[in-house]
């Protein structure tokens, strides 16, 4: 029996999807949302926004270096910083 909750365990630990947020600016005429979370793969998602906004990739980050992506999009001349300008940039065309 025990071994059974342990082969559970594992099964319900790799299947968990990997939750990636996207820290660039508000595009909500595109659907983006500054801290909007998406759980899986991102990339077909992005591939979609990649034709307008050529680093916009590097906007959606793991959740577990949202602390890090932050303080890089504030620090200028970070690749974050440039990608979150070149988004926000499109936005006052």
């Amino acid at each position: 029996m025990a071994e059974k909750k342990t082969a559970e365990k594992k099964t319900a630990t790799t299947t968990t999807k990997k939750a990636t947020v996207y820290v660039g600016p508000n595009r909500l005429a595109e659907g983006l949302k500054q801290y909007t979370v998406y759980r899986g793969d991102v990339s077909e998602l992005v591939k979609g926004y990649t034709e307008k906004y050529k680093n916009i990739s590097r906007l959606f980050v793991p959740v577990e270096e949202l602390d890090t992506a932050m303080a890089a999009i504030k620090k200028q001349g970070t690749p974050l910083y440039l990608a979150f300008n070149e988004v926000k940039r499109e936005e006052s065309k």
